[in-house]
Parts: structure tokens; sequence; C-alpha cells
């Protein structure tokens, strides 16, 4: 009976041990382990054959120029910060994309842009748009009424400029755009639109904008703001809701756009939108009717 007591308890005694040996070894630092791995890998063995005994030995050979890792952790920081500086200097000196639209609607509206891309994080533009919708007589919005008049053209030029990047690491990709423009004609009113445009990229597949406007004219100010997601059901196909919403003078619209890569550098955008034009100004008000139209995207 003891003897099996005593068996028991011996068993117990190392298997216990063996759980404490374990448990030790899976909280060894990995740090200290790959520092291990370092200067092990600077130790190399040989045969060496002693004179006095037949049988070979094993003798350690330490290298005569060891590795300074504290030296090489310190050239190892300094070169990721060197790179970080380097993309970010990149960044803002490399070219950007140069991107020509022209659209067209079916109550024989049409736009045109040019986008040209000083850097990465840098663009200017120069856009002009006819709208053919005519307003309501009796509509009260002396804006809407004074700055998008039918069959008068606008002309117009702005900048791009890229604060936050999730591509840099960023939490959110912020654009600040800034355009002035007047329409053509006697009367030469013109006004000061801004925007910001805040990406977040939720998935190569999906990503959420929300994007605050503010328009300064001397009739008054605008302020609405628009929603939209970009839904990539395939590498060739993307499906773009987007809706704006009345802050302060605007008016409530929205559009669905269906965008398709014909290639790299050619886009097609098939769109239906109920907003009174596509630029500027003209996103933050209503149409009288739903529109349907196209724009031809070009990269260069």
């Amino acid at each position: 009976m003891y003897k099996n007591l005593y068996k028991k308890s011996i068993f117990y005694i190392l298997n216990i041990s063996i759980l404490i040996i374990n448990v030790c070894a899976q909280e060894i630092n990995p740090k200290k382990e790959y520092v291990f791995k370092q200067y092990f890998s600077q130790i190399n063995w040989e045969k060496v054959n002693d004179k006095r005994e037949k049988a070979l030995k094993w003798e350690i050979y330490k290298n005569k120029k060891p590795i300074n890792y504290e030296n090489d952790l310190k050239n190892n920081k300094l070169d990721i910060k060197n790179k970080k500086i380097s993309n970010s200097s990149s960044f803002l000196i490399s070219k950007g994309e140069k991107i020509l639209d022209y659209g067209f609607i079916n109550d024989n509206s049409n736009f045109y842009i040019l986008k040209l891309g000083l850097s990465k994080a840098f663009n200017i533009d120069f856009s002009s748009e006819l709208i053919s919708t005519k307003n309501k007589n009796n509509n009260p919005n002396r804006i809407k009424n004074t700055f998008l008049e039918k069959g008068v053209r606008n002309l117009r030029g702005g900048a791009i400029l890229q604060i936050f990047s999730q591509t840099r690491g960023d939490f959110i990709t912020t654009n600040l755009r800034l355009s002035y423009g007047e329409k053509t004609g006697g009367l030469k009113a013109g006004y000061v639109f801004s925007e910001i445009i805040n990406k977040y990229l939720i998935s190569d597949w999906l990503s959420f904008y929300i994007n605050p406007k503010y328009t300064y004219t001397y009739l008054g100010n605008i302020c609405s703001i628009s929603s939209s997601f970009k839904w990539r059901l395939n590498p060739k196909f993307e499906l773009i809701p987007q809706t704006n919403i009345n802050l302060y003078q605007a008016e409530n619209n929205f559009s669905i756009t269906g965008r398709t890569y014909l290639s790299k550098n050619i886009i097609i955008d098939t769109f239906v939108s109920n907003s009174l034009g596509i630029i500027d100004m003209g996103k933050q008000f209503k149409s009288e009717s739903t529109k349907y139209g196209m724009n031809i995207r070009l990269r260069f």
C-alpha cells in the first residue's frame, strides 16, 4: 500500500514539475530569444583532433569580430526614420495624376472638369458647367435663381489639399477643397465654395464618405452635408449612392452612380440624380425632375 502511494506521489511530482517547466519556457521574453539567436549565430563549432587521444572532441571557436548589436539597433531605427521622412517628402514633391472629365445629361446640360496633380497631396482643378434645367419662377431662394441660371455657363477654378491619409497610417483620409468662379454673361456673379472631403476605407471593396459643404455669396451663405459610400462589386464595377442633406438654405437631393473601369486610364460613370448641377453649389440644390447622364474620365 505504501509502495503504491509512494509511486503515485513521485508520478504527481514529476507531472507538476514538467508543467512548471513548460509554463516558464513559454514566458521567455521573445527579445531575449532574438538576442540569444543572434549571439548563437556568432559561435562556430569546429572539430579538433587532440594529439594525445584518438577520439575527436568539440571546442568552441569565438568570433574575433563580434557584431555590436546596440549599434545595429540604432542604425535600424535611423533607417526607419529616414524612410518615413523620404516617404513624406516624396508624397509632397512627386507629381500626381492628370484627370479630364466630360459629362452630358439628358436635359442638354454638360460639364468639363480638368484636374492637375502638382503632387500627391496638392491638386488644382478647372471646371465649366452649363445647366439647362429652369428654376420655377416662384422659387423663394434668391441664391439658387441668381447663381444657377438656366442656359448660362459657370467657369470655376479651385485647389485640393490632402491633410490626412490612411495610406500614411492616419485614421481617416481628409482633403480640403476651395474654389471660386463666376457665371458668364452680363452679370458676373461669383461665389466661393469650400468642402471637407472625409473618406474612411473600411475594406478593399467598401469605403465611406462624409463631406461638409459651405458656400459664400453676397446674397447669403449655404451649408449642407453629403454622405455616400463606394461599394466595389468586382474589380471592374463600383456602385456609389450619394445624398445631400440641407443644413442652411440648401435642398435635399440624391444620386446613384455606376462606375465602370474599362481600363486603368478610362472610366465611365452612368448616373441618375435629382441635383440641380454636378459641380460645387449645383450639388447643394434640387432639380425639378430626375435626370440621368454619363461622365467619361480619362487619366494621364
